[in-house]
């Protein structure tokens, strides 16, 4: 019975450390655009606003700004994007984003940058995104390796 129960704590304790190294936020929403050209370049002003929920029990409201330049292939040469999160709570938290893939969708990395209460904690994290877009509605999904 005591080699049962330490087996058991065992697996939990295994199987609680990696859940709680990991986090993952869903997000659906909205974006703008208003751009021009020049020669063979296109520049961007990018807006969202978007609703998301993680896998640790948040839930909460984005809004992000960038400024974004391609070329007439729609491959990113220059990218600036934050983004600026609210939870249920009215804690905040801020992330920068990277990419150079084309702007219709594809994968980057996001760094955050800055947090009010419970996110404060975890500036400096890391994270991998996804981000798909259908007309004006995106789809974005991240998981990030928490502290």
């Amino acid at each position: 019975m005591k080699l049962f129960l330490i087996s058991i704590f065992s697996f939990f304790f295994i199987v609680t450390n990696i859940y709680a190294n990991s986090w993952q936020r869903e997000a659906s929403g909205f974006s703008e655009v208003e751009e021009f050209t020049y020669d063979d370049n296109k520049v961007i002003h990018y807006k969202n606003t978007t609703t998301w929920k993680d896998t640790i029990g948040n839930y909460g409201t984005s809004k992000c700004y960038g400024l974004i330049v391609s070329d007439n292939k729609n491959i990113i040469s220059d990218y600036k994007m934050y983004c600026n999160f609210m939870d249920q709570d009215e804690d905040e938290y801020t992330h920068q984003y990277f990419r150079d893939t084309q702007f219709e969708g594809g994968v980057g990395k996001s760094l955050l940058v800055g947090g009010t209460g419970k996110w404060k904690r975890h500036i400096g994290v890391n994270c991998t995104y996804a981000i798909d877009y259908f007309k004006q509605s995106l789809f974005l999904l991240e998981k990030c390796n928490l502290k």
